[in-house]
């Protein structure tokens, strides 16, 4: 794991690059979503809206190549 101060962390996915690669090469635009999973309609009648909370909001990261739009890298994590 990775120290960041006092903490140890896990680097799931990074777009850093070292010092000794040409800049010239540092062509790979990258850009993340995040889509935050909090709530969900759940309605007594079908045309009804009702929104609930989920009992464990979850959050995605999505990583897309910024030059074709693909997905590079995804992962969710759930609230404690």
């Amino acid at each position: 794991p990775f120290k960041y101060g006092p903490r140890a962390v896990d680097i799931r996915w990074s777009t850093y690059y070292r010092s000794d690669i040409p800049r010239n090469h540092l062509l790979h635009p990258t850009y993340c979503v995040v889509q935050v999973n909090n709530v969900f309609n759940n309605p007594q009648d079908l045309r009804d809206t009702r929104w609930v909370a989920y009992p464990r909001p979850q959050a995605i990261f999505q990583y897309y190549d910024g030059r074709t739009g693909k997905l590079r890298y995804a992962e969710s994590i759930l609230a404690k």
